[in-house]
C-alpha cells in the first residue's frame, strides 16, 4: 500500500510497526522533512528513491502527498496492554473517524485502544493520513471477542460507557476514577448490549443548546478526553 505525505512516512519510519519497502521523494524537494526522512531511512536501511513528481503522482492515490510517499506493508497490531486508561471502540468503522480518534487520543496522552478484529489493510492509508501519523504511534489491540476482553478488564478497571440512556450521568459532573475503561459506540448501532451490561457507569455529554443530533464519535471522544484531563 502507499502512504502519502511526510507525517505518514515519518510515523511509519519511527514506530517500527510495519515493513517499509521503499520511500519515494520528489527529486526537486529539498527541505527539513526530506533530510530527516533520508537520515532516518539510512539508519534503518530502508531504500529511498528520488524520482520525478510525475512518477510520484502516478503511484499516489491523491495529490496531497507533498512529494513524499512510501510503499509499506500492513500494520502489526498489539497484544492487549494494561495502561492507566483504555479506550474501547465498538462499531466505529469509518476510516476517517478512526483516524481522527487515534489522533485525539495521542494528543491527550492516551496510548491503548481495543477495537473488534477486522481487516483494516485497505483502510490503513486513510487512517494513517487522517490520524496525522498517530495510527502507528499508539497500541491497538484487535479483539476476537470484545465483550470477553471487557469482562477481563472489569477485574482491575472501572468500566464506563458513553451513552444517552435514562441511567446515564452527565459527564461534566462525574468524577473519573482511575484506572478506567471508556467505551464508545458507532453512531448507527451504538454499543452492543452484552458490552453495556458489563459497565459500572454510563455517561452522557450534556449540550448547551437544543440542537438534537449527537456529536460524531471523534468529536465526542475529544470532549471525553478533555473532561478526563480537567476533573480528575
Amino acid at each position: 500500500m502507499i502512504f502519502e505525505g511526510a507525517l505518514s512516512v515519518k510515523a511509519a519510519l519511527l514506530n517500527d510497526r510495519r515493513c517499509i519497502n521503499t520511500i519515494y521523494i520528489d527529486e526537486n524537494k529539498k527541505d527539513r522533512d526530506v533530510r530527516f526522512i533520508q537520515r532516518t531511512a539510512d539508519s534503518k536501511k530502508v531504500p529511498v528513491k528520488t524520482v520525478s513528481r510525475a512518477a510520484i503522482d502516478e503511484l499516489a492515490y491523491g495529490k496531497s502527498h507533498g512529494g513524499i510517499i512510501a510503499d509499506v506493508g500492513g500494520r502489526r497490531y498489539d497484544d492487549m496492554k494494561k495502561e492507566e486508561d483504555i479506550f474501547v471502540l465498538d462499531g466505529i468503522e469509518d476510516p476517517f473517524n478512526l483516524g481522527y480518534i487515534f489522533r485525539t487520543l495521542k494528543a491527550f496522552g492516551h496510548s491503548s485502544v481495543i477495537i473488534p478484529k477486522r481487516d483494516l489493510f485497505n483502510m490503513e492509508p486513510v487512517i494513517m493520513k487522517s490520524s496525522a501519523g498517530a495510527f502507528d504511534m499508539i497500541d491497538i489491540h484487535l479483539s476476537d471477542d470484545l465483550a470477553k476482553d471487557v469482562e477481563k478488564l472489569k477485574k482491575e478497571y472501572r468500566i464506563l460507557a458513553l451513552s444517552r440512556s435514562d441511567e446515564a450521568e452527565d459527564i461534566f459532573t462525574y468524577r473519573f476514577d482511575r484506572p478506567s475503561v471508556i467505551i464508545l459506540g458507532g453512531e448507527k448501532r451504538g454499543i452492543k448490549k452484552e458490552i453495556t451490561s458489563l459497565c459500572d457507569r454510563e455517561l452522557f455529554i450534556s449540550y448547551q443548546s437544543d440542537f438534537h443530533p449527537a456529536l460524531n464519535a471523534a468529536s465526542a471522544l475529544a470532549v471525553v478526553c478533555s473532561v478526563m484531563r480537567t476533573n480528575i
